[in-house]
């Protein structure tokens, strides 16, 4: 073993503490020894161990009972079972409390320097995993903070629907939900949503791209793998689904998965479980899994390139966001929450948006969504430094730009309102033939759906 580390060995027999101690000992171990499965626990919970070697049978406290409250208190030491010949089922359920391995009497050292080997290995990944969890949460508060990711900013009808959809997801406990919407829409800030609605503010939240997982790498990226499972595995590495343990998993784009990586997801959605590449131990996990697409997925899977099993898997609770030009009552709160944003982070001050500014907003139809306005506005803070905001900050492209359109007449809504109720009445309320009937797109109907209050 490369360094010394920290063993603590449980059991009610002298010639084990003989036997075991005295040759970790000469190894260059550091060896505790307690008699009882009461004085582990405290000895546990009192020092920083790497490694428990517990006897099934001690009195007071048995082996198993001691591996209980080892998990309950969330010690990070790794856990190794000694049984007797004839107790394999006993090791067996061992292994389902939490134990890394189990070694059966009498112990052989070589076994013993295995086994040891191995735990140590799993102690440090799990610390590891905790510190890059933690690494994660510090870069992840900071960019919520510089970009305000944490709010679903704009007070349309579409955004108060998307709200409340938000606040059903996490109080409902929803661990499968499918956020849909054009490139740059904010499927991501719904996600954040979701898991802050939920209180997992302390939880880890985990991002992955899914276009970026080749074949390759996707069994490795999304379970992890051990030393040794492949060239270039040199230490043990815990996946994204294990990392997001007890918090949200965000699968970006995720109709761009392969068809092998659309299996092995498959089985990992449908048991939230997974071994790592090249480990044998099924690991089970606790998490959101927020899949997210600017894709059709009916289509891909009428087209035969998207699994129709995963996509009911993952379409259990469906939220849909529609482009920023379909909501216009959003853009000038969220370019404003932007700017603040902005100012915040550059300790600059800003006098709000010029009314020339408020129009060249409201008029440009934002075909890279909530995006390209954060990409917009960040430019024009730089290039005002201070103040207001004017049109020549904006830099868009030059050219006449529309007005805002004018309100319609109560009488255009009405008959607006009559047509939309007529086509969805003729198409037994079939959102999707009814806008194919009035010759719009399915996600203008649903605005208008929310904007004339349909039901």
């Amino acid at each position: 073993m490369e360094q010394s580390v920290r063993i603590l060995i449980a059991d009610d027999e002298d010639i084990v503490h003989e036997t075991l101690g005295g040759y970790l000992r000469d190894s260059g171990q550091h060896v505790d020894d307690v008699l009882d499965g009461l004085s582990a626990l405290k000895a546990l919970q009192s020092a920083d161990y790497d490694l428990a070697l517990i006897d099934v049978r001690m009195p007071g406290m048995d082996g198993l009972s001691l591996l209980g409250k080892v998990q309950e208190a969330g010690l990070e030491t790794s856990c190794v079972i000694i049984t007797g010949h004839g107790q394999l089922d006993t090791a067996v359920q061992a292994i389902r409390l939490g134990a890394v391995d189990f070694l059966v009497k009498p112990v052989k050292l070589l076994e013993l320097d295995a086994v040891v080997e191995k735990a140590v290995r799993v102690r440090r990944l799990r610390q590891d995993k905790r510190h890059l969890r933690e690494t994660i949460g510090g870069m992840q508060a900071a960019e919520d903070r510089r970009l305000g990711n944490r709010r679903l900013v704009g007070d349309s009808a579409a955004t108060r629907k998307v709200r409340e959809e938000v606040r059903q997801a996490a109080e409902a406990g929803c661990d499968t939900i499918l956020v849909t919407g054009e490139t740059g829409t904010g499927k991501e800030i719904v996600a954040r949503e979701i898991h802050f609605a939920a209180g997992d503010e302390d939880s880890p939240f985990i991002a992955v791209s899914c276009p970026a997982l080749t074949d390759s790498l996707v069994e490795s990226e999304l379970f992890g793998h051990t030393k040794g499972s492949f060239t270039g595995a040199t230490a043990d590495k815990a996946g994204c689904f294990e990392l997001a343990d007890g918090g949200t998993l965000f699968l970006d784009e995720v109709a761009d998965l392969s068809a092998s990586a659309q299996a092995v997801l498959l089985r990992a959605l449908e048991t939230r479980s997974f071994r790592r590449v090249g480990g044998a131990r099924e690991i089970s996990v606790k998490l959101r899994v927020v899949a997210a697409t600017n894709a059709p997925l009916e289509t891909s899977v009428e087209k035969g390139t998207f699994r129709r099993d995963l996509f009911y898997r993952l379409n259990v609770y469906r939220i849909h966001l529609l482009p920023l030009r379909e909501r216009p009552e959003d853009i000038l709160p969220l370019a404003e929450h932007m700017l603040a944003v902005f100012a915040a982070a550059r300790g600059a001050k800003f006098e709000g948006f010029a009314a020339g500014a408020q129009e060249l907003l409201l008029g440009y139809s934002y075909p890279g969504n909530g995006r390209e306005l954060r990409n917009l506005i960040e430019r024009a803070a730089i290039l005002c430094r201070s103040g207001q905001i004017l049109p020549e900050h904006l830099n868009l492209p030059e050219g006449p730009r529309p007005a805002p359109p004018a309100p319609p007449a109560a009488s255009e809504l009405d008959d607006e309102r009559a047509r939309i109720l007529k086509a969805l009445e003729h198409a037994r309320w079939n959102r999707r033939q009814a806008a194919q009937d009035l010759g719009m797109p399915y996600s203008t109907l649903r605005y208008k759906i929310l904007k004339l209050d349909i039901r």
